[in-house]
């Protein structure tokens, strides 16, 4: 370890240790202190010492910052799990030494690099519409979400965006139900997801994705919720919603839903039949069959994405396809090996032409070698060689 590093280190062990002798705090209790105030602390540290530390501000947009520094081909650190407490407090300093780093190798001085950092390269990448997304995909899973007083009023705002704990596997246009727990404790609205998920490991819960386009619905307290017949079976119901955010409930839970509040709001679509019960969504096909497909390939979850969401020209964004495996994006650039879109079902003809059509776009975009679209039935695997024309492989 250089000087230079062991410095570093000590600078910030010692304000750790400031963090956990405050009332003899855990790790746990240390990293909620930290990120609560982390835009103070980390403004502290980089006025005190500029040579080390740089102001933070991206709480809650984590999903920009990795954006940023894979545009400017700054390395990103492995992410810790979110049960590592002091470790997701020292993940700021170790964002700090690759800052310095880059600093360093392009001569800025602290100030220029905030300028970068904070002005030039979110505007680089396309502001807001680089993770917020307008033209969403249809809903694919419902979750449950929880709020407090302080959000009895969120839903009064349609223009409102903002973040929220939601499950590991949400998806851009998932329905997301938001149940009040204080001060009336009921179901009170329906939101959609606006981008796609991920994990921020400056967000006290970890896992992330923001919510907007609230419509109200007739309120379902929870004594109605207890009582229902189809509701009162739901095991969040049973345990009185607590631990609700990110828990998902079935198409038909949600149906059930809007039709106990007398919403006029779309019903979601689903199917099941006794000979193949377990697809019953799109998501299914992928948990069941694509991805148990491509971890046989030998691919690995770090090997592919899901819901890439990409700039196309002059700042224009779009969703695409479900699965790319070996993705690479930059501004103005990506490219996949090949990508898998999925279908809950595809029963004719022409519901595969449709969907051959959608990927061929995609495929195109992306300049992939194979296109496959994937459904219960099978997998259709077509080539760049004849325009992804002609099925090199159905089964």
């Amino acid at each position: 370890m250089s000087n230079r590093e062991s410095e570093f280190d000590d600078a910030f062990n010692i304000f750790y240790d400031g963090l956990t002798e405050a009332d003899k705090q855990s790790d746990k209790d240390a990293m909620s202190e930290f990120i609560l105030g982390m835009s103070y602390y980390t403004t502290f540290l980089s006025m005190s010492f500029p040579e080390f530390f740089v102001p933070y501000y991206f709480q809650y947009n984590f999903n920009v910052l990795e954006r940023i520094m894979n545009e400017f081909n700054i390395s990103i650190p492995e992410i810790p799990l979110k049960r590592e407490y002091k470790k997701r407090v020292f993940y700021y300093s170790e964002l700090c030494k690759v800052f310095i780093d880059f600093r360093n190798e392009h001569s800025m001085s602290p100030y220029e690099f905030c300028a970068f950092l904070y002005d030039f390269a979110p505007k680089y990448i396309g502001g807001i519409e680089s993770y917020i997304i307008s033209d969403l995909p249809e809903p694919r899973s419902v979750y449950f979400i929880g709020g407090d007083k302080d959000d009895a009023f969120l839903s009064d705002s349609s223009s409102i965006i903002t973040p929220w704990q939601c499950n590991p596997d949400t998806h851009a246009g998932d329905l997301i139900v938001m149940y009040l727990r204080t001060p009336i404790s009921a179901i009170d609205s329906v939101w959609r997801s606006v981008s796609v998920g991920f994990n921020d490991p400056f967000f006290y819960y970890y896992r992330c994705t923001y919510i907007a386009r609230p419509e109200k619905v007739r309120q379902i307290p929870l004594k109605k919720l207890q009582t229902d017949p189809v509701f009162k079976n739901l095991p969040i119901v049973r345990k009185n919603m607590q631990g609700i955010n990110g828990v998902e409930i079935l198409p038909s839970t949600y149906n059930h839903i809007l039709d106990v509040s007398e919403s006029k709001m779309d019903r979601l679509k689903y199917t099941f039949e006794e000979t193949d019960g377990i697809y019953q969504r799109e998501k299914d096909v992928e948990e069941k069959l694509i991805k148990p497909f491509l971890k046989k390939l030998g691919y690995t979850e770090s090997d592919y994405r899901q819901q890439l969401y990409i700039e196309i020209g002059n700042h224009n964004h779009a969703l695409i396809p479900d699965f790319v495996i070996n993705p690479v994006v930059k501004a103005g650039h990506q490219s996949g090996d090949f990508l898998i879109e999925a279908k809950l079902s595809i029963p004719a003809i022409k519901t595969l032409d449709e969907a051959k059509k959608q990927a061929r776009g995609y495929a195109k975009l992306l300049g992939a070698e194979y296109s496959v679209i994937a459904s219960k039935e099978g997998i259709w695997i077509t080539g760049k060689r004849d325009d992804y024309s002609i099925d090199l492989l159905s089964y």
